[in-house]
């Protein structure tokens, strides 16, 4: 089963960041709609260390990482985006964080993502449609692997080893038993053998 896998990408620029970072990140947007993943991460990654606040530079350095399978960094900077007050941006960065999390098997935590997500924009039907995907996907999981219990436990096992030492320590009792029956036949025989002294009148 397949997600959608449509990441959003953020592209707009407010006047407030100095242009320098603006460029870096145009170069940046230019270099990620070519498929140059690679080089998109590192020109984010400047324009971070330029001004660490930039809600497009972690965005789109998210799904960079995210192209680049490296989900785990990924959803690190999805998170950071889904403190915004832009309704639209948080819902964005709740369901590609959502997506991130899928990848890492982490399906309890992207169905909450899809779920938040829909919560500020109710009318995504790709986000529904993938959050009931993830939903599906979680079930599956769980009935394939039931939780250990009592019941699965291989008794035969636990009682073939306590069985055990009663059975050897009741076939050394027994030998023991045996020995001493042995011997005291022989003492008998002994005895029913050796000449009986004349009485002496």
């Amino acid at each position: 089963m397949k997600l959608l896998f449509t990441i959003f990408f953020f592209a707009s620029f407010q006047a407030l960041y100095a242009q320098d970072v603006s460029s870096i990140i145009k170069q940046a947007n230019d270099a990620y709609k070519k498929g140059d993943y690679k080089n998109a991460v590192e020109l984010y990654k400047n324009a971070l260390k330029k001004n660490a606040g930039d809600v497009t530079a972690k965005f789109n350095l998210g799904n960079a990482l995210q192209k680049q399978n490296d989900a785990a960094g990924a959803e690190k900077y999805y998170t950071e985006v889904t403190d915004v007050n832009d309704i639209s941006l948080k819902a964005k960065a709740l369901y590609n964080k959502g997506l991130s999390l899928v990848q890492q098997q982490k399906l309890q935590d992207a169905i909450e993502n899809f779920k938040q997500s829909l919560t500020l924009v109710p009318g995504d039907n790709e986000t529904r449609e993938n959050l009931q995907k993830a939903i599906n996907e979680l079930k599956q999981k769980q009935q394939s692997t039931p939780p250990p219990n009592a019941k699965n436990l291989p008794k035969p096992q636990q009682n073939k080893n306590t069985k055990q030492p009663d059975k050897e320590m009741i076939e050394q009792k027994f030998n023991e038993l045996r020995d001493k029956e042995k011997q005291l036949q022989k003492s008998l025989q002994k005895k029913n053998n050796t000449a009986q002294p004349e009485k002496d009148w």
